[in-house]
């Protein structure tokens, strides 16, 4: 399972011919020993665009990727040292940021992407600062809302707060979009934004509150549950749509 969806098995051997002909090909990693092995010999074989999600690679490695793949995915998934130090405890958080920027080197600016998730225990201050050293380091930040799936350790965990992740999409856009420096935004008592400084109707696109992706991406309701407000939308939104996420986000 990968959130919400139970995926089907198909042998590789059977479907590889299938995927010549795609707009892209999204291939997730699982954390074994023979995972580079067996992910360099897909990549080799496929003739699409491909996006590769997973875990710090050597560099060596990353080269060799670079010449069949060309969007990587390392992600943290947490804001802070201390939630990742609590939630990954099998990774290396400073070997994670040593990773992406070598990765951003070998496969340029804005194609190496972190997911980000929402809602484990940071502060919208938090977030922001490693939103803006990520988008500085040429990482791409993709985020997404906590999912508390029953069975899973993070059940008993709220949702994210929508006004919450609504400012963070914001911000994740003025600062990506360089509108805004991340000294521009202004934060209450609880470390919650309260101000970018500027009149964000006017400046923030609808794009921003859309799922982001890699080019072609097809999965756009990830993290989101029917009949409830997307935390990211997966088509075009309507004025009145985006006026109400405007509201909801309650900056001044």
């Amino acid at each position: 399972m990968l959130s919400r969806i139970r995926w089907n098995i198909w042998d590789f051997e059977d479907i590889v011919d299938l995927l010549h002909d795609q707009n892209r090909v999204c291939i997730q990693c699982l954390n074994y020993p023979e995972v580079f092995e067996d992910l360099y010999e897909m990549v080799k074989r496929i003739k699409c665009p491909v996006s590769v999600s997973a875990q710090p690679f050597t560099i060596d490695e990353m080269r060799a990727l670079s010449e069949h793949v060309d969007r990587l995915s390392i992600s943290l998934d947490c804001f802070t040292k201390e939630l990742f130090e609590k939630y990954k405890p099998f990774y290396n958080w400073d070997l994670h940021w040593v990773r992406m920027r070598k990765a951003v080197e070998i496969f340029g600016e804005g194609n190496v992407i972190s997911h980000m998730i929402v809602g484990l225990g940071e502060t919208e201050r938090e977030a922001v600062v490693t939103l803006d050293e990520l988008i500085r380091t040429g990482v791409r930040p993709s985020l997404f809302a906590l999912t508390p799936l029953k069975g899973t350790a993070l059940e008993g965990m709220p949702a994210p707060d929508l006004g919450t992740y609504r400012r963070l999409q914001m911000a994740r856009y003025l600062l990506l979009e360089r509108c805004i420096d991340k000294e521009d935004i202004r934060y209450d008592e609880d470390d919650m934004i309260s101000s970018f400084g500027i009149d964000v109707s006017k400046t923030v696109d609808p794009e921003a509150f859309m799922t982001q992706g890699c080019p072609n991406c097809n999965r756009p309701f990830f993290n989101e549950k029917p009949g409830r407000t997307p935390y990211n939308f997966p088509c075009d939104i309507s004025e009145s749509e985006y006026m109400a996420i405007i509201k909801h986000a309650n900056v001044d």
